[in-house]
Protein backbone atom coordinates (compact mmCIF):
# COMPACT_ATOMS: atom_id res chain seq x y z
CA UNK A 1 0.00 0.00 0.00
CA UNK A 2 1.51 3.11 -0.98
CA UNK A 3 2.33 5.99 1.88
CA UNK A 4 0.44 8.94 0.43
CA UNK A 5 -2.43 9.83 -0.96
CA UNK A 6 -2.71 10.03 -4.98
CA UNK A 7 -3.09 13.82 -4.81
CA UNK A 8 -2.90 15.49 -8.22
CA UNK A 9 -0.25 18.21 -8.73
CA UNK A 10 -3.23 20.55 -8.71
CA UNK A 11 -4.35 19.25 -5.20
CA UNK A 12 -1.00 19.91 -4.11
CA UNK A 13 -0.64 23.63 -5.16
CA UNK A 14 -4.44 24.53 -4.15
CA UNK A 15 -3.52 22.60 -0.55
CA UNK A 16 0.33 24.41 -0.68
CA UNK A 17 -2.02 27.82 -1.25
CA UNK A 18 -4.05 27.36 0.80
CA UNK A 19 -1.85 27.02 3.94
CA UNK A 20 0.32 29.66 2.84
CA UNK A 21 -2.81 31.82 2.67
CA UNK A 22 -3.68 30.71 6.68
CA UNK A 23 0.08 30.78 8.03
CA UNK A 24 -1.00 34.77 9.61
CA UNK A 25 -4.22 33.26 10.77
CA UNK A 26 -2.31 33.61 14.10
CA UNK A 27 -5.35 33.51 16.99
CA UNK A 28 -8.12 33.00 14.61
CA UNK A 29 -7.03 29.54 14.79
CA UNK A 30 -8.43 29.03 18.34
CA UNK A 31 -12.26 29.94 17.11
CA UNK A 32 -11.60 27.07 15.11
CA UNK A 33 -12.98 23.52 15.53
CA UNK A 34 -12.86 20.15 13.05
CA UNK A 35 -15.37 17.48 13.30
CA UNK A 36 -15.91 14.28 11.07
CA UNK A 37 -18.38 11.19 11.26
CA UNK A 38 -17.06 8.09 10.33
CA UNK A 39 -19.10 4.51 10.08
CA UNK A 40 -17.11 1.07 10.52
CA UNK A 41 -19.07 -1.98 9.53
CA UNK A 42 -18.21 -4.47 11.90
CA UNK A 43 -18.24 -7.46 9.63
CA UNK A 44 -16.02 -7.07 6.86
CA UNK A 45 -14.78 -4.54 4.54
CA UNK A 46 -17.00 -1.18 4.44
CA UNK A 47 -17.02 -1.06 0.07
CA UNK A 48 -13.29 -0.35 0.50
CA UNK A 49 -11.65 -2.41 -2.62
CA UNK A 50 -8.06 -1.59 -0.81
CA UNK A 51 -6.60 -2.98 2.34
CA UNK A 52 -3.32 -4.10 4.36
CA UNK A 53 -1.62 -7.47 4.73
CA UNK A 54 1.60 -8.99 5.22
CA UNK A 55 2.46 -10.25 1.61
CA UNK A 56 4.76 -13.11 3.56
CA UNK A 57 1.60 -14.34 4.88
CA UNK A 58 -1.58 -15.89 3.15
CA UNK A 59 -4.33 -13.77 2.97
CA UNK A 60 -6.85 -14.25 5.32
CA UNK A 61 -10.61 -14.91 3.89
CA UNK A 62 -12.96 -12.50 4.61
CA UNK A 63 -16.91 -13.40 5.31
CA UNK A 64 -20.08 -12.21 5.75
CA UNK A 65 -22.63 -13.32 7.75
CA UNK A 66 -25.91 -13.52 6.14
CA UNK A 67 -27.81 -11.01 8.04
CA UNK A 68 -24.64 -8.79 8.19
CA UNK A 69 -22.36 -8.23 10.89
CA UNK A 70 -23.69 -4.27 12.22
CA UNK A 71 -22.05 -1.34 11.92
CA UNK A 72 -20.88 1.49 14.34
CA UNK A 73 -20.73 5.06 13.57
CA UNK A 74 -18.69 7.31 15.58
CA UNK A 75 -18.02 11.61 15.59
CA UNK A 76 -15.26 13.20 17.13
CA UNK A 77 -13.76 16.94 17.12
CA UNK A 78 -10.90 18.57 17.62
CA UNK A 79 -9.63 22.13 18.05
CA UNK A 80 -7.22 24.40 19.61
CA UNK A 81 -7.79 23.67 22.98
CA UNK A 82 -8.31 20.34 22.76
CA UNK A 83 -10.96 17.28 21.78
CA UNK A 84 -14.24 16.05 22.07
CA UNK A 85 -15.18 12.84 22.98
CA UNK A 86 -16.04 10.29 20.63
CA UNK A 87 -19.09 9.98 20.67
CA UNK A 88 -20.92 6.54 19.40
CA UNK A 89 -24.10 6.70 17.38
CA UNK A 90 -27.74 4.68 17.80
CA UNK A 91 -29.23 3.63 14.77
CA UNK A 92 -29.96 5.59 11.44
CA UNK A 93 -28.66 9.28 11.63
CA UNK A 94 -31.42 11.45 10.52
CA UNK A 95 -31.33 15.76 10.83
CA UNK A 96 -33.09 15.34 14.30
CA UNK A 97 -30.37 12.85 15.57
CA UNK A 98 -27.64 15.10 14.56
CA UNK A 99 -28.66 18.48 15.75
CA UNK A 100 -29.45 16.34 18.99
CA UNK A 101 -25.54 15.09 19.19
CA UNK A 102 -24.45 18.61 17.65
CA UNK A 103 -25.88 20.19 20.79
CA UNK A 104 -24.99 17.64 23.21
CA UNK A 105 -21.91 17.23 22.87
CA UNK A 106 -20.44 19.40 20.18
CA UNK A 107 -22.00 22.96 21.38
CA UNK A 108 -20.95 22.51 24.98
CA UNK A 109 -17.38 22.28 23.45
CA UNK A 110 -17.35 24.86 21.22
CA UNK A 111 -18.68 27.17 24.20
CA UNK A 112 -14.99 26.77 25.53
CA UNK A 113 -13.57 27.74 22.69
CA UNK A 114 -11.03 30.85 23.30
CA UNK A 115 -11.54 30.72 26.66
CA UNK A 116 -8.95 27.79 27.69
CA UNK A 117 -10.03 24.35 28.84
Amino acid sequence: MTRRLPLSKLHISKRLQWARNHMSYDDKWMAVLFSDERKWNLDGPDGNIKYWHDLLKEPSSFFSRQSGGGSVMVCAAFGFNGKVDLVFLDGRQNSTKYIEILENHLMPFVENIGGGI
